[in-house]
């Protein structure tokens, strides 16, 4: 897709079904990627369908599935289908640990629909440890055992790797054995915010910000070994998604590594870059619709609790009304540096 494509229809919507999650990662907030860290627990099922209905009624095709960790929902499986089934055009990507992508039951449904699912796995190093900083999402035996079965099973994977400052030294070796296993690579900085770090201490505000600062680092180590080692590279080129943070794409045979740099800017809502109070802080800007447990609709990511919608109790009619006030966002945007 071409960066200068701002007026395409937002088609993309993000759904953390959990606020559980069997890791504590270091940078992660203790409620996932969920918009409210008072509150937790998962989605009702039947509601959940409900909404569904009404965002694949406004054009929504593609649905991203995450949490907390979504494969600790023991509906997941039956949400799967039920995407699925609603055409043959809708496509579903998993954001997961890995932690019970190798049930059976799941594993076979994957393979069901390989063709318009893909499944993304965090996986942030080699090492369990690194300078004593416990590292759960790293490349384990298991985790690449479910990695092998999967390609196996001919389904796109995908390993997003978040870069910090504790893990900058490993990336080489993370990206050649990633590479080595038949994945694609998602390659993300870190976004600092004042909030959640899953440190023991759960550091919140000035203490958060100051930790991320702390902790984050440049990826440019990074995309000079991705210049030697690839085949080709496009700046800023967009895979799935022509809204967010630019990313550059490097090409390795016949897969690809995407690095997603927030120094680079981000598109923004030209209503958000007018009114939002909190647009100078924010490093996500305008990427998709999301759906958090409570029912609530917002923009990922988002900060500004005028824009976040709470559609638990309402009709066909009500929510539909609720996510054009959210899509409408998507219409007019701007390239902006942070």
């Amino acid at each position: 897709m071409n960066k200068n494509d701002e007026k395409e229809r937002i088609n993309y919507l993000a759904i953390a079904i959990t606020t559980n999650c069997n890791h504590n990662c270091f940078y992660c907030k203790p409620t996932g990627e969920n918009i409210n860290p008072n509150l937790k627990g998962t989605i009702n099922f039947e509601n959940l369908k409900k909404i569904i209905k009404v965002a694949y009624k406004l054009g929504i095709t593609t649905f991203r599935i995450t949490g907390g960790e979504p494969t600790m929902v023991e509906y997941l499986p039956s949400l799967i289908k039920y995407i699925m089934n609603l055409s043959t055009n809708t496509r579903i990507r998993l954001n997961t640990n890995g932690y019970k992508l190798n049930e059976n039951e799941l594993l076979d449904i994957i393979q069901d629909y390989k063709d318009r699912i893909d499944v993304v796995i965090s996986v942030d190093s080699l090492n369990e440890y690194i300078h004593g900083i416990h590292y759960p999402k790293y490349l384990s035996n298991e985790i690449k055992d479910i990695t092998r079965e999967l390609i196996k099973r001919n389904v796109q994977t995908r390993f997003n790797i978040v870069v910090t400052k504790q893990n900058i030294q490993e990336m080489e070796g993370l990206i050649a054995k990633s590479l080595s296993l038949g994945v694609n690579i998602k390659i993300l900085d870190l976004i600092i915010r004042d909030e959640y770090f899953g440190t023991d201490d759960r550091l919140t505000g000035q203490e958060a910000i100051k930790f991320g600062k702390k902790s984050y680092i440049s990826l440019e180590s990074v995309t000079s070994y991705l210049d030697k080692i690839s085949d080709k590279s496009k700046s800023e080129y967009y895979i799935y998604n022509p809204f967010g943070i630019p990313r550059s794409g490097y090409f390795i045979g016949n897969q690809w590594v995407q690095v997603k740099d927030t120094s680079k800017g981000t598109k923004y809502s030209r209503l958000c870059i007018k009114e939002c109070p909190y647009y100078k802080t924010c490093n996500e800007g305008l990427f998709s619709p999301f759906i958090s447990v409570g029912e609530i609709l917002h923009l990922s990511g988002c900060k500004n609790p005028k824009l976040y919608y709470d559609l638990k109790g309402k009709n066909e009619k009500e929510m539909e009304n609720t996510f054009v006030k959210i899509l409408n966002l998507f219409e007019d945007t701007e390239l902006r540096k942070n």
